[in-house]
């Protein structure tokens, strides 16, 4: 999965978060995204569907 490779990239440069918060998209609600996460630690947080405002960060990055 190329969330997984671009994550491993991310963690190569800037260490390992302790948290990881997505939208539901089916590439962050994969099996393999969840195995990397617990593998790695990592709390994978996802946000709550239709609620633009409950992930105002990610929602502002992506300019919705």
């Amino acid at each position: 999965l190329a969330v997984v490779q671009h994550w491993r990239a991310c963690i190569a440069q800037l260490g390992i978060p302790r948290q990881i918060k997505t939208d539901n998209g089916t590439a962050y609600t994969a099996e393999k995204v969840k195995r990397f996460c617990t593998t790695w630690g990592i709390a994978l947080v996802h946000g709550i569907p239709y609620n633009s405002t409950g992930q105002a960060i990610v929602e502002r990055a992506h300019r919705t």
